[in-house]
């Protein structure tokens, strides 16, 4: 056949095993891992989940050490309280064969046992009452209002203490009890004692008020400790300056991608890689890439117009000599078999010279659509079948039926000189190995945002090994083909099927050649849809 061509789980274990399936997948995925391990935007997500991890990570191991230094403080408070009960029992365990100690009896004794920033209250309630409302002050050290024991009553109650000591004077607090005084003060209730007597229920309390103790964290959340709030507005000040620094750069990069499609499509309005970059260190970059664009375009400028001149550099002596041999072949008889031969001869070298004029011609415009397109709005179904009218006459002489399947308003961004390139050399192609009689298909659909068009023919097809082989430049295997049938052999460059492929690369689209349903070849190619709006 010949063709035209061309263990307990911590905030540190989750993010190991995340690391341990990261790796597990990179190994899975190769190269495509590899590639998304180097984005900019996955490791920007890799960095906020690092900044969200760590804080996690350190507040989880402080707050354990700051629970346990807790614990242990609220261990040596309640243990001076029970050293101060215990000093007290003599006192209170006299009241079992006589009357109350008095006031002055309990501030001397009271005096004596605490410091100056510790403070004792005690509670009574006699053996004959029930109940958390039998609970009164007897005693303060040092001696404070009526109205100020009452809110220290209430506070117990309110915490459940008196409740929980009523039925049988047992029990205490299970951490520090942090409460405001009526003058505008806080408080720690540090221990709560019981002791029980013959006489009644005894409780003993002691507290210090934060500005005097040393240690005013009890009773307090770390996360509201001034030091934690301080960490983390320092680290949150640090998160946003490093990720907003990353963002930024990633947000600039896309607004270079976006210019480069702009430029890609030849809008008309379009401002410089400059005008577009927000991060001061980038303006190099950015000129060196506006310097770039305008190199690029008057190169293809300079492409298309040397194409141009140089075509029709060429093609005016051999019109001239074309003109010129007109009348030697009048001149020269029939029966001067010599000067014929010579006259066909030099015809056929002016044909052939012609041609690869216009070869030269499309060689450098492609490569001038390479370095930069010309796209605009196509309608690709009426594009296409305008391209099908001027082939009635071929597949009407060859008696072809052609077979159309067209959906229609298929509109892309594309260049009218590139697309009826692509598609003369598909059709070409189909018809010069389609026999007489034979068919051909031809069908245009859209998927999403890709158009798809299928060119199948109904010709002796291509080895699965040159299935892509036929898309190199100069390859060809038409002659050997033509040969077979003995036809006369043309000239075949083996470029056609190159230069649809290439012209579908300029705008954006890819092409593949398969084995047809029915026999013979399928071309297969896409082309991005127009953007919607």
């Amino acid at each position: 056949m010949t063709i035209s061509t061309t263990s307990k789980t911590t905030p540190a274990s989750v993010i190991a095993g995340i690391a341990t399936r990261s790796r597990a997948v990179c190994a899975l995925y190769g190269p495509r891992a590899g590639t998304i391990a180097r984005s900019l935007r996955t490791k920007l997500v890799l960095l906020a989940l690092i900044f969200a991890a760590v804080p996690l990570i350190l507040y989880y191991q402080f707050q354990n050490a700051y629970t346990d230094n807790q614990k242990l403080i609220e261990q040596s408070v309640s243990e001076q309280g029970r050293l101060i009960t215990r000093a007290l029992t003599p006192l209170l365990t006299v009241t079992d064969n006589g009357p109350l100690p008095t006031s002055r009896e309990f501030s001397q004794v009271l005096q004596q046992l605490t410091a100056g920033e510790i403070m004792v209250r005690i509670l009574f309630r006699p053996a004959a009452t029930t109940g958390a409302e039998g609970f009164y002050f007897v005693a303060a050290n040092p001696i404070v209002s009526l109205g100020y024991l009452a809110q220290v009553r209430q506070e117990l109650e309110s915490q459940g203490v008196l409740a929980r000591l009523a039925p049988s004077c047992d029990g205490g607090i299970d951490e520090s009890i942090r409460y405001a005084t009526d003058a505008g003060s806080e408080e720690i209730l540090t221990s709560i004692t019981p002791l029980n007597t013959q006489t009644g229920c005894w409780i003993v309390i002691t507290s210090q008020a934060t500005n005097e103790y040393r240690e005013s964290s009890l009773g307090v959340p770390y996360w509201m400790q001034p030091e934690t709030r301080s960490a983390a507005a320092i680290y949150a000040i640090m998160a946003v300056i490093t990720l907003s620094l990353f963002a930024g750069i990633w947000r600039n990069l896309r607004r270079f991608g976006r210019l480069a499609q702009r430029i890609g499509t030849n809008q008309a309005v379009q401002p410089s890689f400059t005008d577009m970059n927000r991060v001061p260190e980038l303006a190099s970059v950015a000129s060196e890439f506006d310097r770039m664009v305008e190199t690029l375009q008057h190169s293809a400028h300079t492409i298309r117009r040397a194409a141009e001149d140089n075509a029709h550099a060429f093609k005016t002596p051999i019109a001239v000599i074309r003109h010129c041999i007109e009348p030697l072949n009048r001149a020269v008889p029939q029966v001067d078999p010599r000067g014929r031969s010579a006259l066909e001869r030099i015809s056929q070298a002016l044909d052939r010279l012609d041609g690869l004029v216009s070869f030269a011609r499309r060689m450098d415009n492609t490569e001038a659509a390479l370095i930069n397109p010309p796209r605009q709005d196509l309608d690709l179904s009426r594009f296409l079948q305008q391209v099908l009218t001027g082939y009635r006459q071929v597949v009407g002489q060859r008696r072809i039926n052609l077979q159309l399947a067209l959906e229609d308003r298929v509109h892309i961004t594309g260049s009218e000189d590139l697309l009826e390139t692509i598609l003369e050399n598909l059709i070409d192609n189909a018809l010069s190995f389609t026999p007489d009689g034979g068919w051909i298909g031809v069908s245009l659909r859209t998927a999403g945002d890709t158009a798809t068009m299928v060119i199948e023919d109904s010709g002796p097809g291509v080895p699965e090994g040159d299935l892509e082989r036929i898309f190199e430049r100069y390859f060809s295997r038409r002659d050997e083909i033509e040969h077979a049938r003995h036809h006369a052999q043309d000239d075949h460059l083996g470029i056609g099927l190159w230069i649809v492929r290439t012209h579908l690369g300029a705008i954006g689209g890819t092409v593949h050649a398969e084995a047809g349903h029915r026999g013979g070849l399928r071309m297969v190619a896409t082309l991005p849809l127009e953007p919607a709006g």
